[in-house]
């Protein structure tokens, strides 16, 4: 049996949120669909595998994303951060108790998304 992951994201701000992980994590577009009221795209990291999926649905709705929070691994996260965006301001960097390094970020939404490296 093979298992993998997607995760959806519901928002009036689509482009805007699909153009943030595209650019953050090099994200590319393995799905998309526009038929009226059903719209929205899925984007897969740029490894080809698919394990890990993320959907981004164009609604009218708002939602309330805090408490919340999206993480990826990135080895080694030093290459990841020389390799941010520059108008994507990291909130913090910490090394954490169980020997792990996390980088603190917010999407256009408010989502806390960590990067880290190290233990699981």
């Amino acid at each position: 049996m093979k298992l993998s992951q997607k995760t959806k994201i519901s928002t009036p701000r689509m482009a805007e949120v699909q153009a943030w992980y595209q650019r953050l994590f090099g994200m590319v577009a393995v799905e998309e669909w526009d038929e009226g009221d059903d719209k929205g795209v899925i984007l897969a990291l740029g490894d080809g595998h698919n394990e890990a999926l993320l959907e981004i649905y164009d609604t009218d709705v708002v939602h309330d994303f805090s408490g919340l929070s999206l993480q990826f691994r990135a080895e080694p996260l030093d290459e990841f951060i020389k390799r941010l965006p520059a108008d994507i301001e990291p909130e913090d960097l910490k090394d954490r108790p169980w020997g792990a390094r996390y980088l603190y970020l917010r999407d256009p939404l408010g989502i806390q998304v960590i990067v880290y490296e190290g233990c699981w």
